[in-house]
């Protein structure tokens, strides 16, 4: 198994897949990203990442601080033709559209990206990506630009943004955005957060969706959409251009500067 560090800095997986060595991945190639970093492993016969609070002994960090989370809490190994995470610790352990994965039980990781999250005392995140040998990740129609599609945002707008979606981040069944009393009681549960009310987050998102409405984005405003849709059309803007990433959940837990 030929093993590639990934800095801490490394964009989410969701927008690009990194290169390994400077070109892209074989495909199989695995990807495992968390806040301080990764690796990125090679689909070779038996190979084996570890995830777990204990850093000198995993090779992705996870929970760090967190004694919720095991020491070692997750082993991805590779299986044949694809590869496999097993929940070697306590708590449960979350994939998107299945069900919780228990302690000692295993699944496939299907082609493509998967963000993978455990709840201790907080929300813990890896970002898992098997390489299919195709294009970097990201949704690029015909008639996109040559632009970076990723749709600017304050950390405010990112904020608010992230708990009135965070149900479709986490990969939910049937995910649907916040109402807005539950988007303002997500908000106040956030560290060094001011006070916030319903009608201040729908502001904060009303400035967002004029702004992409003036971008040429449609379905986003009342005179482009029913009203029950305009939620949704703006989460699947957000999503599609990974504007919004898993990753963006940990602001839920750490806040954003300057309240």
């Amino acid at each position: 198994m030929v093993m590639h560090f990934l800095e801490p800095r490394t964009p989410s997986l969701l927008r690009r897949e990194p290169l390994v060595a400077g070109a892209p991945a074989p495909r199989g190639t695995l990807f495992a990203l968390g806040e301080d970093g990764g690796y990125a492993a090679t689909p070779s016969p038996g190979a084996l990442l570890l995830l777990g609070r204990n850093s000198p002994d995993v090779h992705v960090t996870v929970g760090s601080g967190d004694w919720h989370v095991s020491r070692e809490h997750a082993a991805l190994r590779r299986d044949g033709t694809g590869w496999l995470v097993r929940n070697s610790g306590r708590l449960p352990i979350g994939l998107p559209g299945r069900p919780p994965l228990l302690s000692g039980h295993e699944t496939a990781l299907a082609p493509g990206y998967t963000p993978l999250h455990i709840r201790g005392s907080r929300l813990h995140l890896v970002e898992l990506l098997v390489s299919t040998g195709g294009p970097a990740a990201g949704v690029v129609r015909p008639d996109t630009g040559t632009r970076d599609l990723v749709w600017p945002l304050t950390d405010r707008e990112r904020l608010v943004l992230v708990a009135l979606f965070q149900l479709a981040l986490l990969g939910a069944p049937d995910a649907r955005p916040l109402s807005w009393n539950e988007t303002r009681d997500a908000l106040a549960a956030v560290p060094g957060q001011p006070a916030w009310t319903d009608r201040k987050a729908e502001h904060v998102v009303d400035v967002v969706r004029r702004r992409l409405a003036a971008s040429g984005v449609p379905g986003v405003t009342a005179d482009s959409a029913p009203p029950d849709a305009i939620k949704n059309n703006l989460l699947r803007v957000l999503l599609e251009t990974a504007t919004l990433v898993p990753p963006d959940l940990r602001l839920l837990d750490t806040g954003i500067g300057g309240g």
